[in-house]
């Protein structure tokens, strides 16, 4: 049986999906591309914004079109499984706890003809799983769920608590990623600053990190997003001794405090601006990225104003920015003054330029630096190959003889555009 599975989504999502085709291949199944005529189509799908969900629409629809039998499962299938099931064609839909099981639903679809659904409640316990993918870095969860309730965002109805995969079973996935070939590993989570808080005895995202380092002193790790309550300043550390890399991405999302107050962020722009700066006073050449949301119910424009001039003076080295979508079910939707869509294209248009010049300087600084970087592909072109480095460069280096996963040293000699160009260190 050929099965191909389609991702969208967080990190999370796809660290799932590759479990799904590890387990799939360990199980003997042939795992294809969307567009290789497979008799079963996996679509993990995504909430997080309305266009989320339309996307997730449309690649079940596409799937449904094409004759394959289709298995939608992912955030967007646990909440709405009501709006997919009017969807003619569609298989299956599994919630979030049921990929581990992926394989005892495939089965079952090849004796049914009748649509189906399981939809369980999103708290099972973290297990090791089998994992495969052909990118040159691994996603690797090891946290999942959510404790917070900001306003704005469904996660937790999705994910659940928040739960964390046992130390050893972290371990034995790292130890079999990185005899796979992997040198860098990301590790992945919703909110993987709360990594060991719901164990007894309690662990902390520092201890696994710290044990990782220790077993595995040629892998490289990144973290994903971090949260500004839950960021442990002993990581930088080991960013300082090159296990762990200079990369971090901490969410912001407002820097009005009316408006994070609102969003029930927890934090305050002082309290977050004090902990970015003192992670730059001691490491500055460290990448920090964050999250903003343009047109929160209630943004007037002075409160867009003080988050324009927040981030601009923040040393950020860029930023992801969204629009607000309105999630049903959540405290934010009901609230009063939502933004006339018109406005916030506009306030993200802002935020975008002020993001590319915030990238292009990061950039600019490192002309000339060596840096430590896996190769992910060969270019189009040939001959370049398309890196990244430890501090979140794609840079593009001329080499015959590159392999992508490989990691090693280069040095960075010019910026052109937005592209930058290095050159491997012998």
């Amino acid at each position: 049986m050929k099965i191909a599975i389609q991702t969208l989504g967080c990190k999370v999502n796809q660290s799932e999906s590759a479990a799904i085709e590890g387990l799939l291949r360990k199980n003997k199944f042939e795992v294809v591309k969307h567009d290789s005529n497979p008799d079963v189509c996996i679509i993990n799908t995504c909430t997080v914004t309305a266009k989320s969900d339309y996307q997730s629409r449309q690649l079940i629809r596409r799937a449904v079109k094409s004759g394959a039998r289709v298995i939608a499962t992912g955030c967007y299938t646990q909440l709405k499984a009501d709006d997919l099931s009017k969807i003619d064609g569609l298989s299956l839909m599994i919630g979030n706890s049921e990929k581990a099981n992926i394989i005892e639903h495939v089965k079952k679809l090849s004796t049914k003809n009748r649509s189906s659904s399981t939809i369980n409640p999103p708290e099972s316990p973290l297990v090791y799983q089998p994992y495969y993918s052909k990118r040159s870095r691994a996603f690797l969860k090891i946290q999942d769920g959510c404790n917070f309730s900001c306003s704005y965002c469904t996660v937790p109805f999705a994910r659940g608590r928040s739960r964390s995969l046992q130390p050893d079973d972290v371990l034995l996935s790292v130890n079999k990623l990185f005899n796979s070939g992997y040198r860098e590993i990301v590790l992945t989570g919703i909110h993987i600053g709360a990594y060991g808080r719901d164990m007894r005895p309690s662990h902390a995202l520092i201890d696994i990190v710290k044990k990782i380092v220790s077993s595995f002193p040629d892998l490289r790790l990144r973290l994903s997003s971090i949260e500004p309550q839950e960021f442990d300043k002993d990581i930088l550390s080991l960013m300082k001794d090159g296990n762990v890399c200079r990369h971090l991405h901490i969410p912001l999302q407002s820097g009005s405090d009316r408006i994070l107050k609102l969003m029930n962020r927890g934090y305050t722009r002082q309290s977050y601006a004090q902990l970015i700066n003192s992670i730059l006073t001691a490491y500055p050449d460290v990448a920090i990225g964050a999250d903003i949301i343009a047109g929160f119910p209630g943004e007037s424009d002075e409160d867009f104003q003080d988050t324009v001039k927040f981030v601009n003076d923040l040393p950020l080295s860029y930023f992801h920015i969204f629009p607000y979508s309105k999630r049903p079910g959540t405290q934010a939707a009901i609230f009063d003054d939502q933004v006339d869509e018109d406005v916030k294209k506009e306030r993200v248009k802002i935020l975008l330029d002020m993001s590319r010049k915030k990238k292009y300087n990061y950039m600019a600084k490192n002309i000339h630096q060596n840096l430590d970087v896996i190769v992910e592909k060969q270019s189009e072109k040939g001959g370049i190959y398309k890196v990244l480095s430890d501090n979140y460069l794609k840079i593009d280096v001329k080499s015959d003889n590159m392999t992508p996963g490989q990691r090693l040293r280069i040095r960075v000699i010019s910026l052109t555009g937005e592209t930058l160009r290095g050159k491997a260190i012998d």
